[in-house]
């Protein structure tokens, strides 16, 4: 990972000060990565920028000041930085009626292993990232945040670049079916992601 500890400032007091302007700057990145499926899946595709301004934040909102706890940090986020034939994304399953929201968990079960790419037509399963603490082996509950990879082939690679292949971002469970054509904006950025080094 191009991200290091010597890229992340420990020094609150500073970041504190020149936080305000860096927000105003991440919103329009951010916006551009984000992608509605439907009325309550959204997913921020992630780059070495959103995961560097990620990491920033959580130094500062923990206070943390320990190179070993920047580190930690660092490696967590890294998990999630693109690459020629990887795009990753935070998914966030939204429920905004905080009484239902374990039902309706239960009912969305499984949800984080239904998205995929789709990309003129071939299908492309996201997998999900597991926690540092988390066991690959074991399969995952279902929350309101998970992390996925979308692991592209060559062919793949190159049919999402040219932006006259239609592509959309796709949620396939039985309890919530929806999709979104990444277009515009989201497309380049993304295009952009994949034209980086493995």
């Amino acid at each position: 990972m191009a991200l290091t500890v010597a890229d992340i400032t420990t020094d609150h007091q500073t970041y504190a000060e020149s936080r305000p302007q860096l927000r105003r700057q991440m919103l329009p990145v951010r916006a551009e990565r984000r992608v509605r499926v439907g009325d309550i899946v959204l997913a921020e595709f992630e780059n070495e920028q959103t995961l560097r301004y990620q990491v920033q934040e959580m130094v500062y909102t923990e206070r943390l000041t320990a190179s070993a706890d920047v580190a930690h940090e660092i490696e967590a986020y890294s998990r999630l930085l693109p690459g020629s034939h990887v795009l990753t994304a935070t998914v966030f399953i939204e429920l905004n009626v905080l009484e239902t929201v374990r039902e309706e968990l239960s009912r969305l079960a499984g949800l984080q292993h239904s998205l995929a790419l789709e990309i003129g037509g071939s299908r492309i399963a996201g997998e999900e990232i597991p926690g540092l603490d988390e066991d690959p082996d074991v399969p995952s509950e279902t929350v309101s945040v998970h992390m996925v990879r979308f692991v592209l082939t060559d062919e793949l690679r190159d049919a999402f670049r040219d932006p006259d292949v239609p592509a959309e971002l796709v949620v396939d469970h039985a309890e919530y079916s929806e999709s979104t054509p990444l277009t515009g904006a989201t497309r380049r950025a993304l295009i952009a992601d994949l034209a980086l080094r493995p």
